[in-house]
């Protein structure tokens, strides 16, 4: 038996900079929560192929689907991981304890 379709987003990284961005259905955006929500796999299968333009390709890498549920009317991925791509920070501290007091 298929498993039901659950609502995507469409992310990818900024080619340039890196960054984790997300498709809001007219441009990339940093925050997930202004990400487009697709309902259906016709709906996340045409904004895929809308994406695959060399006009993208130029900007950005990587672009996947990710299952999300709405959390106070936003998208939130439903996997760590990607839930960890869109806090758009570390997991760990990536600076030694003297280096970081030194920052401060």
């Amino acid at each position: 038996m298929a498993r039901a379709f659950r609502p995507v987003v469409l992310t990818a990284n900024d080619l340039v900079e890196g960054d984790v961005v997300w498709w809001t259905g007219t441009v990339w955006s940093r925050d997930v929560a202004e990400a487009a929500v697709f309902e259906t796999p016709e709906a996340a299968e045409a904004a895929e192929a809308a994406l695959n333009t060399p006009e993208h390709a130029a900007c950005t890498v990587g672009i996947v689907r990710v299952e999300v549920e709405m959390r106070d009317g936003a998208p939130f991925p439903t996997l760590r991981r990607e839930q960890i791509r869109a806090e758009r920070r570390p997991t760990f501290d990536y600076l030694p304890t003297s280096k970081v007091s030194e920052a401060a």
